[in-house]
């Protein structure tokens, strides 16, 4: 009953999107998953697209995203990945475990073998040597932490940052690498300490007024001739597009940069961008949504149906947002000038 009593305030505040998808999570019983996608990802009505596209208008959406800013964005993490460990491992590769944007080079790969094709070629752009000291900004379940570790063989100098108190958990009961339960904007760093830093899938999380403060941490705190490389989706353009409000629903607080923001930033700070590709998130979230149906009845048993409901929607609707080209994958390379 709450969920129809919530729809048409949800319809008049945040919009068609948001409140259609919100009174779908909260169905008291599991939903039509294939249904549910197709709803989602599949040909939208010409009338449909402009009223979701439409409302909330452009003004009310800044003030309803200024306001969940005052929010600690650890809240927003911790929503989003303290939900259970092993629910996450019934759908991401085993292998790695990484939750971020794999690389499907000929199209028929396998969600191991693109994820593997990800961590290879992230292993590259960080072209990590043993001795050298590299930090992770945001590192999941140490993922590309174990396979730095595999590449170099030293385990001393890495280290890494994360909100999600499951996910910190996991790591020193797993793997015994130095994590920080500490929001990497707000931290302190050593000045010229760092061979190497990288992100993957973290900067989303970090609103566009803390760009400036974390970009000239890591500017100062990596040595000159360093590297920092970035892993991250974002907006096309300033606009805010309605599918900012809609992502209240999965990461409440989260508001990233639009790309041409970032970008500025970057330079702003100092950086020399490298190098730059695109990448397609569309096929990993197909993935992980099927890996998550076909073991429907464990990940109701270990998060509950409305969890479980959140994520049949989460899913097309992120490859909806990628699929409309409202946000592209981006990997950045980025250098610190070495001194003359």
């Amino acid at each position: 009953m709450l969920r129809y009593l919530r729809f048409p305030y949800d319809l008049l505040v945040n919009g068609s999107a948001y409140a259609v998808l919100n009174f779908l999570i909260h169905k008291p019983t599991p939903l039509d998953e294939e249904r549910v996608w197709k709803f989602i990802t599949g040909p939208e009505p010409a009338l449909r697209r402009i009223v979701r596209e439409a409302w909330p208008p452009s003004f009310l959406r800044r003030i309803l995203l200024r306001a969940k800013q005052y929010q600690d964005a650890a809240l927003g993490i911790q929503e989003h990945y303290d939900v259970s460990n092993e629910f996450y491992k019934l759908f991401l590769d085993p292998k790695f475990m990484f939750y971020s944007c794999a690389d499907h080079i000929r199209g028929d790969e396998t969600l191991i073998e693109a994820q593997t094709n990800k961590a290879n070629h992230l292993l590259g752009l960080i072209d990590p040597k043993p001795g050298e000291k590299i930090v992770e900004l945001g590192c999941g379940w140490a993922s590309m932490l174990r396979h730095i570790e595999q590449h170099t063989g030293d385990r001393e100098n890495l280290e890494g940052f994360t909100l999600s108190k499951e996910q910190a958990a996991y790591i020193k009961e797993n793997f015994g690498y130095r994590v920080r339960l500490e929001n990497f904007v707000k931290a302190d760093y050593p000045k010229e300490y760092y061979d190497k830093v990288y992100s993957i899938a973290a900067w989303e999380a970090i609103r566009p007024q803390e760009n400036p403060i974390i970009l000239k941490k890591i500017y100062d705190a990596l040595k000159p001739g360093g590297r920092f490389v970035l892993h991250f989706f974002s907006r096309l353009t300033p606009k805010l597009p309605a599918a900012i409000t809609v992502s209240q629903l999965f990461f409440p607080g989260h508001v990233p940069a639009s790309h041409p923001e970032i970008v500025h930033e970057f330079e702003k700070a100092g950086f020399r961008i490298t190098q730059m590709t695109c990448h397609d998130y569309r096929t990993t979230l197909r993935q992980w949504f099927e890996a998550m149906v076909a073991r429907k009845e464990e990940a109701i048993k270990l998060v509950g149906i409305e969890t479980y409901n959140r994520y049949v929607v989460f899913f097309p609707a992120s490859y909806k947002y990628f699929d409309d080209r409202t946000g592209v994958l981006f990997r950045y390379v980025l250098s610190k000038p070495p001194i003359k």
